[in-house]
């Protein structure tokens, strides 16, 4: 009789506990965007914009060409400055790409004066830079420029959709 007792009791303790259980287990795995308890912070434009700058650096640094031409809008009228070429189209841009990565074997990129913004799906940024570049054949040679995108975000993914760089004439020596 005691262990007959004893199971009821257990039995009755299973009953209470199951929705508990059953209610911590669906908490646990419903998808977290759901949970209102844990928001997801998303990087301002601003934000976005300086890690994009990375990115970009980073492809190029990698000598990454399918990376580079993944960060262009592919649309017809698009007009891009590279280092005194005027780029119109996406096959002179794909072209463009291939011969500045092949251009050297190893390349390094740093930014300063670094300035960005934009709001919703529309951003900039601004800054200059310093490129150390060896070429394909050893020879180094280093150069300052400065830098402007503008982008878009097409179906959540930034893309440049204007570019320009620029290499300022350098001061000409009082010898």
């Amino acid at each position: 009789m005691k262990q007959l007792r004893q199971t009821n009791q257990r039995c009755k303790l299973l009953k209470q506990a199951f929705p508990i259980a059953f209610g911590l287990l669906a908490i646990c795995f419903s998808p977290l965007n759901e949970l209102s308890a844990f928001p997801v912070k998303e990087e301002s434009v601003p934000e976005r914009m300086r890690s994009f700058s990375k990115e970009i650096i980073s492809a190029y640094e990698r000598r990454d060409t399918k990376t580079l031409k993944s960060f262009y809008a592919k649309q017809s009228g698009a007009l891009f400055f590279w280092e005194r070429k005027m780029t119109y189209s996406w096959d002179q841009i794909d072209r463009t790409i291939d011969a500045l990565v092949s251009a050297v074997a190893k390349l390094k990129l740093t930014t300063s004066e670094f300035r960005s913004g934009g709001s919703g799906n529309h951003g900039w940024f601004a800054a200059t830079f310093h490129a150390e570049r060896v070429t394909p054949e050893g020879k180094e040679f280093s150069s300052d420029g400065r830098w402007t995108v503008i982008a878009e975000k097409v179906e959540g993914q930034w893309l440049i959709v204007h570019e320009h760089t620029s290499f300022p004439l350098r001061e000409p020596s009082s010898d």
